[in-house]
């Protein structure tokens, strides 16, 4: 499966075909690997939806960043929807991206992104961004995909 298959295209078209867009792109498939197998209807034991498996505060509060950014805010209900899961999982990476760069961190590891999609940014800032399991794991899912030719 391509990266388009998996990663709604409008989705990358609303957010620029550019190269932050497009590694942004892998990442999240590494993650929805990761977190649900690609599943876009899975349901996590503790709510969460869709196949990066977002909650529905981190959900809420990237919507709104969207409709900040300009775009259109998903509402929750609309969760088993794929551009609105792409859409607004890169928003969220783009929030912990941007909590890296408040605290002087410019260039986090992919595991350190991971992580903090996993355990949340006060958890992950606690342990000192000390990857576990799931963070290696979809790091080094990133890194493989980084590392096809496309």
């Amino acid at each position: 499966m391509t990266l388009n298959q998996r990663f709604s295209i409008v989705a990358l078209l609303l957010l620029g075909l550019n190269a932050q867009a497009k590694t942004d792109a892998l990442f999240l498939e590494a993650v929805a690997a990761v977190e649900s197998g690609h599943n876009r209807k899975a349901i996590g034991k503790a709510g969460e939806r869709g196949m990066y498996q977002v909650g529905k505060a981190a959900w809420d509060d990237a919507s709104a960043r969207l409709k900040a950014e300009g775009h259109y805010a998903f509402p929750w209900s609309k969760w088993r929807d794929a551009t609105a899961q792409d859409m607004v999982a890169a928003s969220h990476l783009r929030w912990i991206r941007a909590n890296f760069h408040r605290v002087g961190m410019t260039d986090p590891t992919p595991e350190q992104m991971a992580l903090v999609w996993n355990v949340g940014w006060t958890a992950a800032r606690s342990q000192g961004f000390r990857a576990n399991g799931y963070a290696f794991r979809v790091a080094n899912l990133f890194r493989l995909s980084l590392a096809k030719p496309r």
